[in-house]
């Protein structure tokens, strides 16, 4: 899929929260709650540079705002999104799914979470792994309707659509250009690491 969109993933707003309501009209309203808990491991540094593992686990939590009462399940869809050192290419690393029903029980709620995901990565003077760029969670009902979406960053309509269509571990530039699959994603990092964490001496 070529140029589908002018820029995937707008780097002027990073950080930024975009909230996107369902373009037509829908008889329940959600709030999209999304947190990412991320925890970095040191391996060792060098002359040339560090190694590090970040570990990422991403939560979503789904709450019925308003609307109509609604007993229909409603379906979740977490798109983890990273970025490639050496290349600057995004990826989609996983997508994980949840549903749920609303009920008073459950406090007209529900969530779901990703499994902690390890991102290797060597910086300084050799940069090389990758790291977690961001997230798009996209609210559906049955019949694949979409009721809301939100994102860890500002993603236009076509961006939401066009990543919703690729698989994980499926590598893309900022522009819409689908660049391949994300083959053996450790392996440019294990030949890097000696390099990274080498003390540089002569004994």
């Amino acid at each position: 899929m070529k140029r589908v969109m002018s820029s995937v993933l707008s780097l002027a707003v990073v950080g930024c929260v975009v909230v996107a309501e369902a373009q037509s009209k829908f008889p329940l309203k959600v709030d999209i709650d999304v947190s990412t808990k991320r925890e970095n491991k040191n391996i060792g540094a060098g002359k040339d540079g560090q190694a590090r593992v970040e570990q990422v686990q991403v939560r979503v939590k789904i709450h019925k705002s308003g609307g109509q009462p609604y007993t229909k399940p409603i379906h979740g869809e977490l798109y983890v999104i990273g970025k490639q050192i050496q290349t600057g290419y995004y990826a989609v690393i996983d997508v994980q799914k949840g549903s749920g029903v609303f009920s008073k029980e459950n406090d007209n709620s529900f969530e779901y979470k990703s499994p902690f995901y390890s991102l290797p990565r060597t910086s300084g003077n050799i940069n090389v792994g990758g790291t977690y760029e961001t997230y798009l969670v996209v609210v559906t009902d049955e019949e694949g309707n979409i009721i809301g979406t939100r994102c860890g960053r500002s993603i236009s309509d076509k961006g939401i659509a066009f990543i919703r269509e690729l698989g994980s571990e499926t590598l893309f530039d900022r522009d819409g250009n689908v660049i391949g699959k994300l083959e053996n994603p450790g392996k440019a990092f294990k030949k890097a690491v000696p390099a990274a964490v080498n003390p540089g001496n002569d004994d």
